[in-house]
């Protein structure tokens, strides 16, 4: 489906305001704009017309009784009825004819301008017959009457009207000079009065007529701004702006004729979701226009690439851009129609790919590397795996989250499994935020046990979600969806609000100062307001900043080094401990370790399990150690079990452990139980191993 054409003459107007040049016969340079104003001419006119055709008729038949009641009648007096009244009768008629208007202001001026012709010649036949018509009091009202209807016509229909108004102030000059008889002085005066009547309505039609076209190219312009306004509203409606490709509202629409068709005819259909992999380091690297540039070449060459058979057949055969559709920042549509297999979709798929990936050549970066793209591509297919268009068009997008999630670069069907998958996601995403509101969260807390002395020295809060019906729900199956469905922030606020209580419950019971550790997500850096809204909350809950330690893995820290580094600097200047989680598994570099503000440094568990057998882990083990301690930074091992990776990482100096060696997460009141202790049988009996 194409896109609509934009209205005639739209957005020119103002330009062709200077194609009307101040002379006599004035007429619109452009024909087409000339055709508007006829039509708004004869639209705004055109029962003002249909009324001097009345007045006409009123005239004549008025005309006629008058001279009936005073001179009793004559042949001329019925021939000036019997000829006049059919041509403006006739006029009457053509007037009431649609499809006759085209030609409707020269027609009607040349009908009015006959009739008082016929008016004119009976006046003369009236003197031929000894009726003195002119020179009676009756004709010197209907001459008075004739050119001052006419010459109205003149005024009001100036151009059209012009010539034959010449030649009624022709016959008019005749009559007086010649046919009536008058004396010089008089005739001069009827000519004087003819013709200050004839070039009073001639300048008053000129002018008004040239006002008119002005007027008219004012509400011209206005009229296709308006247009332009309502042809822009209704692309970015349904087509995509940058692309030119149908959004899913218009996809939508056109795949519900094609799936209708495919019903009646018995034939398959498919729905294909190509999403190119990792398409927002692209604009990360090169800039959003960029990225918008690096779309629009991907869009042209999906569109090009793909057979006109391939095509839902709507409007016109092979019209492309009626079935391939941009989506999303990165995902793009196409509808299948005709198929007979999923081999003949699986080509289609492959041949999406294959035109993604070919090389795109990007401004800013080097020639010798141009950007090579990748796409994962799900097919739904009709009618097995959906009967309407938005359950397709969600079937493939599910699919190509599959693709992509098993490495992205190929393409799958949709299938029962995914679908019971996709419906699983979506039971525990709804889930999900009534938990949020209904405050199903809890914390539960995890020591860090100084191993040299068997005491508690800190916490960690983990979050849990206590279920009504599954229980308790480990954090790896649902803080991954509260990040990808954008709940994350709002989990994290109630896990500091429950942090920050729970460290005011334990001073208030007069407990000793115990700093406890709580993980932000990435996005908490990405908000600059984080330093300011964390001591507001610490003033609120009478806290000192450094009882609270913020853990951030080293992954998260990586997307924007320098906005990092920077509220990062803040809050350590507030008195937040800050520390590096999971260390080692993500891809910092020590270049950029030196320059994060950090407090303390945690060995991931992944070096921790193997660490008293020797070997690399040990190796990776020794070397974290020594790095922290040469920095500054307090160092912690996490994930300690045995006995045996707490004594090897005590004898490397790292004192500071924690792992389900000492305890598991406890809820708030066995931890609450655990500090009351001093140190639990567990805790004492690892530090003494």
């Amino acid at each position: 489906m194409n896109a609509p054409d934009a209205p005639p003459g739209a957005g020119t107007a103002s330009g062709r305001a200077h194609a009307l040049p101040l002379r006599l016969l004035l007429r619109f340079a452009d024909p087409v704009f000339e055709q508007r104003f006829v039509r708004h001419y004869v639209a705004y006119y055109f029962r003002f017309a249909q009324a001097s055709l009345v007045l006409g008729l009123v005239l004549v038949i008025g005309d006629y009784l008058v001279d009936l009641v005073v001179h009793h009648g004559g042949g001329a007096n019925l021939l000036r009825l019997t000829l006049a009244v059919p041509v403006l009768l006739a006029g009457l008629g053509y007037s009431l004819q649609p499809r006759w208007r085209r030609h409707w202001q020269p027609v009607m001026a040349g009908f009015i301008v006959s009739a008082a012709l016929c008016l004119f010649l009976m006046l003369v036949r009236l003197d031929a017959e000894g009726g003195a018509g002119l020179t009676s009091w009756v004709g010197v009202l209907n001459f008075t009457f004739l050119q001052f209807y006419c010459f109205v016509v003149l005024g009001v229909q100036f151009r059209h009207a012009l010539v034959s108004g010449l030649l009624i102030l022709a016959a008019f000059e005749y009559a007086l000079w010649q046919h009536a008889g008058l004396p010089e002085p008089e005739a001069a005066y009827g000519t004087y009065h003819v013709l200050t009547v004839f070039v009073l309505a001639a300048g008053i039609g000129w002018w008004r007529e040239y006002v008119l076209r002005r007027e008219f190219m004012a509400r011209a312009a206005l009229d296709d701004s308006r247009a332009a306004a309502e042809l822009r509203a209704q692309l970015l409606a349904h087509y995509d702006e940058i692309t030119g490709l149908p959004n899913r509202r218009l996809f939508g629409e056109l795949a519900v004729a094609a799936l209708e068709r495919a019903r009646r005819t018995g034939t398959g259909c498919a729905v294909l979701h190509a999403q190119i992999d990792r398409f927002g380091s692209v604009t990360d690297v090169y800039g959003r226009g960029q990225g918008d540039a690096v779309l629009n070449v991907v869009a042209q060459r999906v569109r090009t690439t793909i057979r006109g058979g391939d095509l839902a057949a709507v409007g016109t055969a092979g019209d492309e851009s009626g079935v391939v559709a941009r989506l999303g920042d990165n995902a793009f549509s196409v509808l299948v129609t005709d198929l007979d297999s999923q081999q003949r979709a699986s080509a289609v798929a492959q041949r999406l790919q294959a035109v993604i990936g070919q090389a795109i050549e990007v401004d800013g970066a080097p020639p010798a590397q141009p950007l090579l793209l990748s796409a994962s591509v799900g097919i739904a297919m009709f009618p097995g795996d959906a009967q309407d268009v938005a359950g397709l068009m969600r079937c493939a997008e599910l699919a190509a989250r599959a693709a992509r999630a098993a490495g992205g670069a190929q393409h799958a069907f949709f299938d029962a499994e995914l679908n019971a998958r996709s419906r699983a996601r979506a039971l525990l995403e709804a889930e999900l935020r009534q938990a949020l509101e209904a405050g199903q969260f809890v914390l539960h807390y995890q020591p860090k046990v100084d191993v040299r002395s068997g005491r508690i020295v800190g916490a960690e809060a983990l979050v849990r979600w206590q279920h009504p019906g599954r229980g308790l729900v480990e954090p790896g199956r649902f803080i991954p969806l509260a990040e990808e469905i954008g709940l994350i922030l709002a989990l994290t606020e109630q896990v500091l609000q429950a942090a920050c209580s729970s460290l005011r419950r334990w001073a208030d019971a007069g407990r000793r100062p115990l700093p406890l550790s709580v993980n932000l997500p990435a996005s908490s850096l990405a908000d600059r307001r984080l330093p300011g809204r964390l001591g507001e909350l610490m003033r609120a809950h009478g806290l000192a900043p450094s009882s609270l330690v913020l853990e951030l893995t080293e992954t998260m820290l990586m997307h924007d080094v320098d906005a990092a580094i920077e509220v990062l600097g803040e809050l350590k200047a507030r008195g937040f401990g800050l520390s590096l989680d999971d260390f080692g598994t993500g891809y910092s570099s020590l270049s950029h370790l030196k320059r994060l503000p950090m407090s303390e440094l945690k060995i991931d568990r992944a070096f921790v399990t193997d660490v008293a057998q020797g070997g690399p882990d040990a190796a990776l083990a020794v070397a974290i150690i020594t790095l922290g301690k040469e920095l500054g930074l307090q160092v912690v091992a996490e994930g300690v079990e045995t006995p045996a990776q707490s004594a090897f990482l005590k004898a490397r100096g790292c004192t500071l452990q924690q792992g389900y060696l000492f305890s598991r997460p406890l809820p708030r009141e066995d931890f609450e139980r655990l500090l009351d202790e001093g140190c639990g049988p567990r805790v004492a009996h690892a530090s003494a191993a």
